[in-house]
């Protein structure tokens, strides 16, 4: 039986790590520091990946599940960059990182055999209320301009997310809210960003009032940017409409 067990963990294994080495394509960028020409690295699909149509829910676990993005790994990616202008070996180096990522296969296969298999019996579920809270962690406020108006970015890798203690594990939740939102931007009229707009600004006009530092005040004006996305009716509205229409081809679903 052990025999067994270990045939299946290892073909399970192997099928996973295929997956990543068959998708995901190690693309390269230079930009000159100095006198010298150096390069950055960045996972994607492959351009004729059959999964091209959910690339941002992928991208998304590429850049903040796998391990070699973290932030205490800064020291092998970049020994691994060094490489440059050796591009072949580069590419090999890094793309090895992802597919020999155990955590990042895992998330990688749920979301993909979502997809393929357009599951109906969904183990994994989260409330409307949790996608609200996770959704609105997108929308953050970063830094304070000259002018005391607030830098805001709606990013996959700078956001609230990173700084949220939450003790469930959201990750599916975080990456269909990523695209989810971003979906909405590519619209010639996005609502959403109009919304995130008009709230940012409300919230710096409320604070600058009573101003005392500037920590103090982008701190003050972050959570109120959080607090109210997560109750926008526009916001929930355009979130469930994506759901409405993607939930076949997600790894959970949402109730209530």
């Amino acid at each position: 039986m052990r025999y067994l067990f270990f045939i299946f963990l290892f073909t399970s294994c192997q099928l996973n790590n295929d997956l990543i080495k068959n998708e995901i394509a190690i693309k390269i960028y230079t930009y000159q520091d100095s006198n010298a020409i150096k390069a950055s690295a960045m996972p994607e699909l492959k351009a004729d990946s059959e999964l091209q149509p959910f690339a941002r829910r992928f991208d998304y676990l590429l850049i903040n599940v796998s391990e070699i993005h973290q932030t205490d790994k800064f020291e092998k990616r970049n020994k691994i960059l060094s490489l440059y202008p050796d591009t072949i070996k580069l590419k090999r180096k890094y793309l090895k990182e992802f597919i020999h990522d155990k955590k990042l296969s895992v998330y990688f296969t749920k979301t993909y055999n979502a997809i393929e298999q357009n599951q109906s019996s969904k183990k994994v579920e989260f409330s409307t209320e949790e996608l609200m809270e996770v959704a609105s962690k997108f929308f953050f406020c970063d830094s304070v301009l000259p002018d005391t108006t607030v830098q805001a970015h709606v990013c996959i890798g700078l956001n609230g997310v990173k700084e949220a203690q939450w003790t469930k594990d959201y990750t599916l939740l975080e990456a269909f809210c990523y695209e989810a939102i971003f979906s909405d931007f590519d619209k010639d009229s996005s609502q959403v960003w109009e919304l995130f707009g008009d709230v940012k600004s409300q919230s710096e006009s409320y604070f600058q009032k009573e101003m005392q530092s500037l920590e103090s005040y982008l701190e003050n004006v972050k959570n109120e940017v959080f607090k109210r996305m997560k109750t926008d009716s526009i916001l929930k509205n355009n979130l469930l409409d994506y759901y409405d229409k993607n939930q076949s081809n997600l790894a959970f679903k949402i109730v209530n």
